[in-house]
């Protein structure tokens, strides 16, 4: 009986999953739980795509921007206990959006990836979704990072005495300011990028959905010909030039 048992459940396992089966696990099975790798395309394809991706290296340019953000500022700015920034808030504003810019581009980078790995052409309507989303959260980022510039360059501008602070804090200022900047262009690029694809990803389920049968290459019979009577030497059945067929008699 515990053989049988495990043969049976030997058998109900991949070949690749042994080491699961011995050790009385079962498979994944992400095709039940909604989720379809590519099969068009090999792990070099696959490669290839990615590193063709746009979205990847703008995500990439997103985190490193937002990495210099808050991390000027909270090196530097905040060491006295003191935002330089005029003593104001712009220190932990700038602190907060940095550091929730640099976690969406990190989940949205898994998403960038999930697009060209997993295979979404039975589900398009999920792939809208996820990228309106994308869209949505983005373009209210972009207005923050719009803010936070504002905010710290105003500050940095009503900043006394901050010719005369060291070097480092000097620089630390008004690289917070340089780099919020470039953020609100990095993240409008990811939205008009984003926008792109939504574009192509509506063009191709309203293809879908008035897609048909394909045509063939031949010209299809004409329906609604009525049957004609065998047409003699004269072209014409009944006529005055032809001659119908009629059977023999045996």
């Amino acid at each position: 009986g515990k053989h049988a048992e495990y043969y049976g459940r030997q058998g109900s396992c991949e070949v690749t999953s042994r080491a699961l089966c011995d050790r009385g696990e079962e498979e994944v099975d992400f095709v039940s739980m909604g989720i379809q790798f590519r099969s068009d395309a090999g792990p070099e394809q696959l490669a290839k795509d990615l590193l063709l991706s746009p979205l990847i290296y703008i995500r990439l340019l997103g985190i490193l921007c937002s990495i210099i953000v808050f991390g000027c500022v909270a090196d530097k700015l905040t060491d006295s206990g003191r935002c330089e920034y005029n003593g104001s808030t712009a220190c932990d504003f700038a602190i907060a959006v940095g550091v929730i810019g640099f976690l969406f581009c990190l989940a949205f980078l898994v998403k960038d990836v999930m697009l060209v790995v997993i295979d979404y052409s039975n589900s398009l309507a999920v792939k809208k979704v996820i990228i309106i989303v994308d869209i949505v959260v983005n373009g209210l980022w972009a207005f923050m990072w719009f803010v936070c510039f504002a905010y710290t360059a105003d500050q940095l501008r009503k900043t006394s005495g901050i010719g005369g602070a060291p070097t480092s804090i000097r620089n630390c200022a008004r690289s917070g300011v340089a780099f919020s900047f470039f953020c609100i262009l990095i993240w409008i690029a990811i939205v008009v990028v984003n926008i792109i694809l939504l574009i192509r990803v509506i063009k191709g389920s309203d293809r879908d959905s008035q897609g048909g049968t394909p045509a063939s290459g031949y010209a299809s019979f004409p329906e609604g010909t009525p049957d004609q009577p065998y047409q003699g030497e004269g072209g014409e059945s009944g006529g005055g030039g032809g001659q119908q067929y009629s059977p023999p008699e045996y």
